[in-house]
């Protein structure tokens, strides 16, 4: 399976044209480098956003306990 950069739609590795918009696959070279990239950055928000998701639990909690 393959995905479009431009709409993320994912189509067969048989069509050379992304059926929803009609761009053409990216040549070899960049495709190879996007995900690498994508995957990096994507790690980078987890390690983040997961923290700071608890972190903003755990402070809602002792709001909910100071004002109770």
């Amino acid at each position: 399976m393959k995905r479009c950069e431009k709409c993320r739609t994912l189509y067969s590795d048989e069509a050379a044209v992304c059926p929803k918009c009609g761009v053409k696959e990216p040549e070899e070279t960049e495709a190879e480098d996007r995900p690498g990239r994508a995957a990096v950055r994507d790690w980078i928000w987890l390690v983040i956003g997961i923290p700071l998701f608890i972190g903003l639990m755990y402070l809602l909690v002792y709001i909910i306990k100071l004002l109770g």
